[in-house]
């Protein structure tokens, strides 16, 4: 991923005051705090939580974006305003600053928000006032993300097509936890993350599953290595015509679990649908999020736990599993190097 932060601003959005605390001018050139914001950006845009989303056409957000690099300060302080009145209606949301940015990604011109959540720190305090000098420790409670942390919540919004990647978390919202960001603050259809869809392809190759083949059929490790032979299969052909990799579409990993299983196909085809999911839909997952599918778990009832890498799931030459006769499973374990 190419970045490139073309300037930001910084608003207070601390619900224990009573109004917003709204800069008037961006932040002057450090190279150190562009640096802290456009790798939490990269990290939020990056995110297999990141949801691509669709403003609605009467979205009051829409008439902000036109010429907002002419008018960045003032525009991003509506946006900052309206953040903080959702907050203040709301004591769940944590306080936080709110880091507007301009910037590129791989040659698109984004509009960016980071919501930096406050986290408690402590820090020296040399206090000098004409007697002994004493060194204190401190208790900061508006301390910002550091750079191996993340950004809780992000939007990014590609200002020639207007279309949103969208990072949000969940909060006790008018008696329920829900979502805001999206619906209350961008006046977005939210479609699923990356990570949901997978889950709701797990969940939907369980039922089919069960429905189909009992507990013969496909499970999770199965699903997981289809996941992971596409991915890497797609990286290959990257390599081979040096572009950038494609997502590994949804129909991929189906052909990968129920190819030679039409019936099983058709079901599992109907049943993604009720979850908004179609087969030509990519899937387009990080690499750590597929490095974490390369071992699966399994447990047994006293609580042993195995991780067995994906590539030798099917390999009987290194596991075999045995179906015992009270339905239970026992995992035979070859070519053990002590």
């Amino acid at each position: 991923m190419n970045i490139e932060l073309i300037k930001a601003i910084l608003h207070v959005l601390d619900p224990a005051v009573d109004a917003p605390i709204l800069s008037e001018a961006i932040l002057p050139p450090s190279e150190d705090a562009l640096q802290y914001l456009a790798g939490h950006a990269a990290k939020c845009f990056a995110s297999d939580e990141a949801k691509a989303c669709t403003l609605a056409d009467d979205s009051p957000f829409l008439p902000l974006l036109w010429n907002i690099e002419d008018d960045f300060e003032k525009k991003t302080a509506v946006i900052a305003g309206d953040w903080f009145r959702v907050m203040q209606e709301n004591p769940a949301i944590p306080a936080g600053d709110a880091a507007f940015l301009l910037l590129e990604i791989d040659g698109a011109e984004y509009l960016a928000a980071l919501k930096l959540n406050y986290k408690p720190g402590w820090l020296h305090y040399c206090r000098m006032d004409g007697g002994p000098a004493v060194n204190e420790v401190v208790r900061q409670g508006t301390v910002l993300p550091g750079t191996s942390g993340k950004a809780d919540e992000a939007f990014f919004v590609d200002l020639r097509t207007n279309a949103v990647r969208l990072l949000e978390k969940k909060y006790e919202i008018d008696g329920r936890k829900q979502t805001y960001l999206g619906s209350r603050i961008l006046g977005c259809r939210a479609g699923l993350s990356p990570r949901e869809k997978l889950s709701a392809i797990q969940a939907v190759a369980g039922e089919v599953n069960q429905q189909f083949y009992g507990n013969t059929g496909v499970d999770e490790p199965e699903l997981a290595m289809a996941v992971c032979e596409e991915f890497y299969a797609a990286r290959a052909e990257e390599k081979s015509r040096a572009g950038k990799p494609d997502p590994v579409p949804v129909q991929a990993i189906c052909d990968k679990l129920y190819g030679d299983m039409p019936h099983a196909r058709e079901a599992f085809t109907k049943a993604l649908a009720e979850h908004d999911i179609t087969l030509d839909e990519p899937l387009p997952l990080s690499a750590p999020a597929v490095r974490r599918m390369e071992k699966q778990s399994l447990r047994s009832a006293g609580g042993v736990e195995i991780k067995v890498p994906v590539n030798v799931y099917r390999d009987e030459s290194a596991l075999e599993f045995i179906r015992n006769p009270d339905g239970s499973m026992s995992l035979l374990i070859k070519n053990i190097i002590v």
